[in-house]
Order: structure tokens, then C-alpha cells, then sequence
């Protein structure tokens, strides 16, 4: 043994990594990091003679700490001298630690494309060849633009020349793909096809591998152009397993190159069957061969098992693509039928995958797998999840009229056992199979009733709001469904989707069988009023119109339902109190007419709208049933005021009908889940992650209590007013008081202001100014367009519109935050307290707005007016006149984004306290991110979109101050919470730039996706966004929102 060591053998880096091995503890480790570290830098910084050796071993010792997980901000030079170097020795540790250190984007690239287009194009007897192949595999590791524009020709050159090695060849097929698949413009058919097919004919099979790799890439881009290569593709293919003519070193466990192989037949499956008969007669032969094949991996080794199976499957879907010949149709059947029942898991699942796509092909080829329908129903208790998905997915598939009830009955049995991950697939399948292949919709009734009681949590609206308007539309079913759903019903355990169900077709159909012994009317009602207190607000709310229907179906009902809307009428929800007043009052009316009129059947559901809904892009579910989360307002019932006189809301023009998911009786008009109604309140509606959520209860951060006699003033607080609202409740409303939050912003004149006369503010400028000052809508004043004018005395409750006025920065900092919440506090002074709650889904919105007297004195001649713009329709109720010392009062808005939002709507509040008039105006904080969410893209798909739109005006860029230290981790939080738009992980290389994708959604339009880049400058505390999309009026509105909360300073 040599003690000795030569140079080569770097001893040092040796000991290095010996020590790093033997370290005690973590400490002691980066102790003797952090100590060689600073020696490497001592010698890199102050040695100037240091030589190759040297340095060579120095950039090894960097490399393995970096690999250890250690930053490396130093040595990168070093490696690019190292990458310039004659020695090979030196050269290959050079093009090791570029190849680690770099990206394609690295500031370095410039400097290393000489030294890589000197080392492609070096003749240096015996090591040229391993400089090109070391600079091949820099280029395949790294690409970029920068390489694919300048070094691009020389791979190409190297690829098809006939004095390059095959090792080179190789390395340079692989290295073109790379480049390709960045940039594909630098490989065209027209220009290339041929060159590149001429390469099939070469000997070496590492080459053709290599090749076929290259050529598969470019079809899977874009199969036009590359027809030509499909006859040397089969003839190769015939050479390997017709003719046999490869190498031994080719030959995997028996089995022939099977990755040239695969790669082969999956170049074919990128292209229509072949046409010509010869090449189409030589593949089929292929093909033969290969599932003759197929008994030898029986008795094989696990190796040659897997290599032949691979290519068996390549056959196998390449068979199912084709669809031309029914011969090998019936020997893939016969050959995936073995595969289910196989041992391996691995073959199992790929097996119940194949036989999915065989099932979908025709009637016939779904004909052929049913033999097999006894092992998948097996298969669905397999021990592996992906297993059980997959054989859910093929008995969906292989599911039809004749095998429906089985496999219908076999996924219910399963349901009860199977597991939470995949109970909702399971039950959305179901419900789909048993509507589609139905002979008769009492069965239908009966499979849906008896999925809910089995997974009722599962069961999603669009399920059970499908029963109801099957039922709703068939006579036959009806009186079968209202039995059905009562016996359901009477179970204690009966879930709460059974009792929406109850309720909805008892409400319409009781009728039918309350002539039956076991269903007069008076038990319908106990059985339904016995579910009532363990159920959620909705599903109480929906009972509460079922009992209006049951006072016009069965008179005799009407005293006891009475009582239970009187219970009811000070509820302290306030949907549930708005349905109880009104049906208690419509109900006392005693007049039949009306009764009959608001409370008359539903009609049968029209299933040409919904056909016409769907071709416009609507779920058919949702145009007589809200979806949770996209309720518009509404009027009240039939825009009758019931304790007398004209409803104040039936004059404004009312939004757009549809029917409510708690109102499925259809009695409150165009009310959706939460609408607007009669009392002036918002009902309770779900939000988009499908817990409840309440937008009458005042935003967070208010206390109290609700009294059914109306409010209680709360005793004077010591501590001032810094919670005005803690117990205070507007009477009659039961909403608790407004004391905390964040908001918005607003101007506010008083009697003293200019004598009566308006003054223009400077904040009146466009919503998007600049990003540095700009506020509301993403830019602009959060004061309105104007300062807004008082008459009157001074009472000194005024701001002025002076940007350097505390309040004033206090309120602009509020709009910015309530930009990026949902609720808080929009206004506040020591005279009126403003905050409101939204809920957002898709293009609408609904928002309440809380307005509180701070002061001992009541407001009189209270109004409150909000002026839409050209982008954001809002719809508000009326707001009472008075508002009582220490009391609260709310007004609720719809709102419905039209278009591109440039600007917010404006909310005008005027009133008199003390004699003296006061009026203020703000803009709410609407901006165009409240209607955006987000979307997930990956990297290709992203760069492939990103330079569709990569010239002005669909692209726009900023350059802006980071109003506070720049951390990447809380802006990615601000964008993705706040401003509703995904942050993409893994698709920009570094570490300190974000990349941003949304979609934005306007009324009547598809949703407009939008792109940005958000790079960032820790050390000079700047930002550069940019951002693309469709629509130069979106990117510009993207732009300047970003920019106005990341240059805020808090």
C-alpha cells in the first residue's frame, strides 16, 4: 500500500471530509466548516500563485460542503478558471461544480459560453473528445437561452456529423433535447426532418436510443413534419425482435434493448394508425411477437419480468390507440385480464389503467372486459389505495344499462367500508351512474337516499338538488319519493342532507300520502320539527319554508306552524328571524289568494333552459339552484310589505331571479342563499370551504348579547371609547356592535368647510396612480373623486384632505389592509364607527355594511348612497334614517363585476348630530383581486402561456421602492391570502423571486388568467414586477394593486 499519496488524490480533501464525519455534534460540524471556509477564501483572496492543484482541491472541498446544505456565496470564479484550464483533471472538477452551482439564468453563463464553445469544437488528439462530452453534459445539466442561442449549431453539428464518436452522439442528442424542450424554436421540421431521421440508420444502438429519445421529445411537441420516421421506426423495431440483429451488450435479462424498445413504440403512438399496408402488416407482426412473448415473464426473474412487461404495456397502448385491429383488441383483453389478477402491485395498477382506456374505446371493446367485472369488484378491497381508485375508475367506465344495478349495488356495499380519501369520488360516481343508467327513477330515488344515509357527509348539493327536480318533474315518482323520504326520516340517525331532502319534497308532495295511515299530515310536521334543533342555519331555514307550505297543503296545521314562526321571530340568526317574521305575517293574513299565489307548487324544471345553460357554460343545477357562495340579493316576498304598506325596496330595479339553496320553495324571488331581503338583513350562507359563515355577524373583534326586547345601552366605560360597541345591539336587528378591525378610507367635511362649498381634494385623482402613493383600487385616493361638502355650523367633526394629517395616513392604512381582509373596521372617529364584512365568490360579491353612533346623541336624517361604476354593479338596501345613541345599523350590497375593475364604487354617508349636518365619502375597498382566485400551473405549462404574451400592451413592467425590509416569505403570504392569487413553487430558480398566476372573473366572460414575475432586491430594497396577460387593461390594474402593498411601509 502506498503511504504516500500523490497530488491527485487531494489528501487534504481527504482529511476534510474525514472530519466532517467524525464531528460529535451539529455545532462542531459547522465549526469546521465555518473554519475551512474561511481559509479557502483567505487562499482564493490572497494567494495569487495558487496552482491547479490547488485549486482544484479547494473547489472539491466547496462543493462537498455545498452538497452538505450550506450556502455558498464564493468560489464560483474559481470553478470557471478550473472550466478554462488544458488539464482534463482540473477541466472535469470545473464542469462538476458549474454543473451543481449553476442555473440556466445565472449571471455566470456569459463566462462559461467560450469555454464551451471552445470545448465542442476542440481537436485535440485523444482528450477532444472528452472535452466535447464534459461540455455536452454542462449544456444538458444547465440549458438556457443564452446556451440554446449560442451554442445550439455546434450541438446540432456535432449530432449529425459522421466523424463524431458515438459517446459524443449520444451526449448530444440528449443535450439538443434539453435545449429543445426550453426553447423549441430551435428545431423546425422543414429544416431538420430529414437530417435527424437519416439518423435511424446508424449501427450503434447507445446512438439510436439516444435519437429516438430526441425525436420522441419533438412529437410529443408537435407530430407534423416527423410522419417520415415511422417506416425506419417499425423497421427498427423489426430488426430487434423479427431478424434479432443487436448486440449482447444490448441484451437486458433476456430481454433486447427494451428501452430502445418502449421508447419505439411510444414514437408511434404520438401518430394515427399506419396507412401503408406493408409497414402497417410488419408492425402487426411486431406486435405479435411481443404479446407471444408475454408467457416467458411467468417464469422469469424479477428483472426480466419488469423489462418485458414494460415493453408489453408500450404494445398494449399502442393497441388501444390504433383501435384498428380486432384481433390484437381480444389478445390485449385477454393479456390485461392476466395483468389484474397479477401479484405486483405495480402490474395490477397498470393493468386496471390500460383496461380503462379499453373500456371507453367502444360498446365492444367495453363487451370484451366484462368477464372480468367479478375480479375488479375485487379489486376494490384491494390493501393499496391506488389500487382501489383505479378499480373504481374501470368499474365506472365498463358501467352500463345491462351491468348498472350490479355495479351499482356492488359500490354501495363498498361505500360503507371504504375509506375517507375516497368517499367523495365514490359517492359522486355512484349518484352518476344511477342517474345515467336508470330504468326507473323509483330505484334512482331509493339509491340516492340510501347513499346519503350511508356517506351523507359526502353528498354534495349538486346530488340531492338533482333528486328534487327529477321528482319535481316526474308524476310517477312523486308520491313514491315523499313515502320513501318520510321512512327515511323516522330514523333517529337520519342525516342532515335527509332532512333537506324531507323537507323539500314533503314541503311539495306531503300532500300525496297524508292520506295513508302512517303519514297524516300532523306526523309529517312532528317528524320534521324533531330534526329542526340538531340541524345547521340552512338546512333550518329550508324547514321553516317547508312549514309555510304545509299551512296552504293542510290547513288545519296553520295555529300549530303559527306557534313555531312566533318561537322563531327573535331568533338571533338573522335569516332564521327574517323567514319567521314574514311567514308568521303572510300566514296571519288569512287570505287564501295570497296563500295560494306565494305559496303554489313548484313547476316542472325546464331541461331546454338547462341545456341552453350549459352550452353557456352554467351549471344547469344552478339556474333555479344557487351554489353555495354565489347568492345574489333579493326583493322579499312578492315585493309585498306584510305589516302593511309598499316594501321601500320594490322600487329599485331587482337583480337577476334564481332560485336560493335555503329557499327551495322559490318564496323569496331572486334571493340567494343570503340575499337580501325584507328586514334589510343577509341570511347565512357557506362559504367557499365549506364551513358557515354568518355576514350579518359584525366583523371580528365585536362582544355582546341579543335581547329579544331589541338592545341594551351598555353603562358608560372608563376606559373612553375605544370599544363603543362592546355590548351595543341596533334595535330589532340582534347584531352585535362594531369594535375592532381593520379598514378603509375616507373624506369627511364638517359645516365649517369652505362655507358650504366644495373644494377639489388632491386624493380625487384616478384609482391607479402612482405605486409609491396611490391607494383604494389599487391606486388612487381612498377618498373618492372629490372632497366631499358639509353645510352647517362647525362642530369640529370634519378631516381635512391633508395627506399629512394623522387620521388621514391612519385611514389609508386601513384601506390597504382591508384590500387584503375581509372584514374590519372601514371608518372611524370619535362620531361615527363604519366596518363592514364581505364574502366573495367568482365575479359576485356580497358585502355589510355596520354604521355606529360613537356619540350620546342620536343621527337623524341618516343616508347612506353607494354610486357603481363602470365595472362593479352594486345593488343596496335602504338604510333607516335614525340611529340611536350608542346603537348600530347595517345595510347589505350585492355586488357583480361587469368588467375590468378600474375603480371602486364610492359610498356617500351624510346625517346631523347636534343640529349640525355631516357628511363624509370613501371608497369602498373593492378592487379587481377581490373577484380573482387562484390558479395552479406547472412550470412548462406556465412558460408556454407566459410567452404567448410577451408583447406590449399585454405585458407591463414597474420598477418600484419595498416600502419596508423585503421578505420573500411575507410578500408570497400578502399575494396569495390577500390578494387572492397562487404563488407558484419551483418554477423560478431563485430563491428570491416570486411567480404569480390568477384568474380573474367578470360576469358573462370566461375567467382571464393573468401571469406575473415578481423579482426582488434584498440588499437595495427593490422590486421589479411584471406582469402578463390578455386583457392590458387587467395587467395594468395587476400591476399597480401589487405595487401599492409592497411599497407600503406598513
Amino acid at each position: 500500500m502506498n503511504l504516500n499519496p500523490t497530488k491527485n488524490a487531494m489528501r487534504g480533501l481527504t482529511v476534510f471530509i474525514s472530519d466532517i464525519r467524525n464531528a460529535q455534534s451539529k455545532e462542531n460540524e459547522e465549526k469546521r466548516i465555518s473554519k475551512e471556509m474561511a481559509h479557502i477564501r483567505k487562499e482564493f483572496k490572497e494567494n495569487k500563485g495558487i496552482d491547479g492543484y490547488q485549486r482544484r482541491k479547494y473547489v472539491c472541498k466547496l462543493l462537498y460542503i455545498y452538497m452538505l446544505g450550506y450556502d455558498l456565496d464564493f468560489g464560483h470564479m474559481e470553478a470557471v478558471t478550473l472550466l478554462s484550464s488544458a488539464n482534463f483533471q482540473e477541466k472535469v472538477i470545473g464542469y462538476n461544480a458549474l454543473g451543481m452551482l449553476l442555473h440556466e439564468n445565472h449571471e455566470l453563463i456569459p463566462l462559461i459560453i467560450n469555454s464551451l464553445q471552445e470545448d465542442l469544437g476542440s481537436r485535440a488528439p485523444r482528450a477532444g473528445e472528452f472535452f466535447q462530452c464534459l461540455a455536452l453534459d454542462a449544456i444538458g445539466n444547465i440549458g438556457g437561452k443564452e446556451m440554446a442561442e449560442s451554442l445550439a449549431p455546434l450541438v446540432q453539428k456535432l449530432l449529425i456529423a459522421n466523424t463524431s464518436a458515438p459517446h459524443v452522439k449520444k451526449r448530444a442528442a440528449l443535450a439538443l433535447l434539453r435545449l429543445f424542450r426550453k426553447y423549441p424554436s430551435i428545431i423546425t421540421p422543414d429544416l431538420w426532418a430529414t437530417k435527424l431521421i437519416d439518423l435511424l440508420n446508424d449501427t450503434d444502438l447507445g446512438v439510436l436510443t439516444s435519437v429516438v429519445s430526441l425525436l420522441l421529445g419533438l412529437v410529443q411537441d408537435n407530430p407534423l413534419g416527423w410522419e417520415g420516421a415511422i417506416p425506419k421506426v417499425v423497421a427498427l423495431l423489426a430488426k430487434i425482435l423479427i431478424t434479432r440483429e443487436y448486440t449482447k451488450d444490448y441484451v437486458y435479462y433476456s430481454v433486447p434493448n427494451p428501452w430502445l424498445q418502449t421508447k419505439l413504440l411510444r414514437f408511434l403512438r404520438a401518430f394515427p394508425p399506419v396507412r401503408d399496408g406493408a409497414t402497417a402488416a410488419r408492425l402487426s407482426e411486431i406486435l405479435n411477437v411481443i404479446f407471444g412473448s408475454a408467457d416467458t415473464a411467468k417464469a422469469g426473474t424479477v428483472n426480466h419480468k419488469n423489462a418485458l412487461n414494460a415493453v408489453l404495456f408500450e404494445a398494449i397502448n399502442l393497441v388501444i390507440d390504433y383501435d384498428n385491429d380486432d384481433a390484437l383488441l381480444r389478445q390485449t383483453c385477454a393479456l390485461l385480464g392476466r395483468f389484474i389478477s397479477a401479484k405486483e402491485t405495480n402490474i395490477r395498477y397498470l393493468g386496471l389503467e390500460a383496461m380503462s382506456h379499453l373500456a371507453a374505446l367502444s360498446t365492444e371493446t367495453s363487451n370484451m372486459i366484462k368477464k372480468y367485472q367479478e375480479t375488479v369488484f375485487v379489486l376494490l378491497r384491494d390493501a393499496d389505495i391506488s389500487i382501489r381508485r383505479r378499480a373504481l375508475d374501470l368499474l365506472y367506465g365498463m358501467c352500463d344499462k345491462y351491468t348498472s344495478k350490479d355495479i351499482v349495488g356492488e359500490l354501495l356495499t363498498y361505500l360503507v367500508s371504504a375509506d375517507y380519501a375516497i368517499r367523495e369520488e365514490l359517492v359522486l360516481k355512484i349518484a352518476n351512474l344511477a342517474e345515467k343508467f336508470a330504468s326507473n327513477y323509483q330505484w334512482y330515488v331509493d339509491v340516492i337516499l340510501q347513499l346519503i344515509a350511508t356517506a351523507g357527509d359526502f353528498v354534495s348539493d349538486d346530488i340531492w338538488h338533482r333528486v328534487i327536480k327529477i321528482v319535481i318533474n316526474h308524476e310517477d315518482v312523486q308520491e313514491y319519493a315523499a313515502r320513501t323520504v318520510f321512512k327515511a326520516l323516522q330514523s333517529p340517525t337520519a342525516h342532515e342532507t335527509t332532512v333537506k331532502v324531507g323537507g323539500y319534497i314533503l314541503g311539495e308532495f306531503g300532500h300525496l300520502i297524508s292520506e295513508q295511515p302512517e303519514s297524516p299530515a300532523a306526523l309529517q310536521l312532528q317528524t320534521l320539527h324533531s330534526k329542526y334543533p340538531t340541524c345547521g342555519l340552512p338546512t333550518r331555514a329550508l324547514l321553516l319554508s317547508t312549514y309555510a307550505k304545509f299551512v296552504n297543503l293542510f290547513p288545519e296545521l296553520a295555529g300549530q306552524i303559527r306557534d313555531i314562526f312566533a318561537q322563531y321571530r327573535a331568533f338571533i340568526d338573522a335569516e332564521i328571524q327574517q323567514r319567521a317574521c314574514e311567514y308568521f305575517n303572510l300566514t296571519s293574513l288569512r287570505d287564501e289568494n295570497l296563500l295560494s299565489t306565494v305559496l303554489d307548487a313548484i313547476p316542472a324544471w325546464n331541461e331546454n333552459a338547462a341545456n341552453e345553460s350549459e352550452q353557456d357554460g352554467e351549471n344547469p343545477q344552478d339556474v333555479n339552484t344557487t351554489h353555495q357562495g354565489h347568492q345574489q340579493g333579493g326583493s322579499s316576498l312578492v315585493d309585498i310589505d306584510l305589516l302593511g304598506g309598499q316594501n321601500p325596496i320594490s322600487n329599485q330595479p331587482p337583480p337577476q331571479q334564481q332560485q336560493r339553496n335555503d329557499d327551495p320553495f322559490g318564496l323569496y324571488g331572486g334571493g340567494g342563499a343570503g340575499g337580501v331581503g325584507a328586514t334589510g338583513s343577509f341570511g347565512s350562507s357557506n362559504t367557499a370551504s365549506g364551513g358557515s359563515s354568518n355576514i350579518n355577524t359584525p366583523p371580528h373583534g365585536a362582544t355582546g348579547s341579543y335581547g329579544a326586547g331589541g338592545y341594551s345601552t351598555p353603562p358608560p366605560s372608563s376606559g373612553g371609547m375605544s370599544d363603543i360597541f362592546a355590548n351595543a345591539v341596533a334595535p330589532g336587528t340582534g347584531q352585535i356592535g362594531l369594535t375592532a378591525g381593520i379598514g378603509a378610507a375616507v373624506a369627511h367635511n364638517n359645516a365649517q368647510h369652505q362655507h358650504g362649498t366644495t373644494s377639489p381634494s388632491p386624493f380625487g385623482t384616478p384609482i391607479y396612480g402612482s405605486a409609491s402613493a396611490s391607494v383604494g383600487s389599487g391606486g388612487g385616493s381612498p377618498f373618492g373623486s372629490g372632497s366631499p361638502t358639509s353645510s352647517g355650523s362647525g362642530s369640529g367633526l370634519c378631516i381635512n384632505d391633508n395627506p399629512n394629517d394623522p387620521l388621514h395616513a391612519k385611514i389609508s392604512a386601513f384601506y390597504r389592509r382591508l384590500c387584503l381582509a375581509g372584514e374590519g373596521v372601514l371608518y372611524e372617529d370619535g362620531t361615527l364607527q363604519i366596518g363592514i364584512k364581505t364574502d366573495y365568490q367568482k365575479e359576485s360579491g356580497r358585502m355589510m355594511i355596520y354604521y355606529g353612533n360613537s356619540t350620546p346623541t342620536q343621527f337623524t336624517n341618516f343616508q347612506a348612497t353607494i354610486t357603481s361604476t363602470s365595472s362593479v354593479q352594486v345593488q343596496a338596501q335602504p338604510v333607516v334614517s335614525t340611529i340611536a345613541p350608542k346603537a348600530q345599523v347595517q345595510q347589505g350590497l350585492t355586488l357583480m363585476c361587469v368588467s375590468e375593475v378600474q375603480e371602486s364604487p364610492i359610498l356617500s354617508i351624510s346625517f346631523v348630530t347636534n343640529g349640525k349636518p355631516v357628511s363624509i365619502q370613501l371608497r369602498l375597498p373593492v378592487i379587481a383581486t377581490k373577484f380573482a382566485e387562484h390558479m395552479k400551473l406547472s412550470a412548462p405549462d406556465f412558460f408556454n402561456q407566459w410567452k404567448v404574451w410577451a408583447t406590449k400592451p399585454l405585458e407591463g413592467q414597474e420598477v418600484f421602492k419595498a416600502g419596508k425590509p423585503i421578505d420573500v416569505n411575507w410578500v408570497s403570504k400578502v399575494i396569495q391570502d390577500g390578494l387572492k392569487l397562487a404563488v407558484l413553487k419551483g418554477v423560478d430558480p431563485s430563491i428570491n423571486n416570486v411567480v404569480v398566476a390568477g384568474y380573474f372573473n367578470i360576469s358573462g366572460q370566461q375567467p382571464q388568467p393573468v401571469l406575473a414575475r415578481l423579482e426582488t432586491n434584498p440588499q437595495t430594497h427593490m422590486y421589479r414586477l411584471t406582469v402578463r396577460s390578455s386583457n392590458e387593461k387587467l395587467t395594468s390594474a395587476v400591476i399597480k394593486i401589487l405595487a401599492l402593498h409592497l411599497s407600503a411601509s406598513a
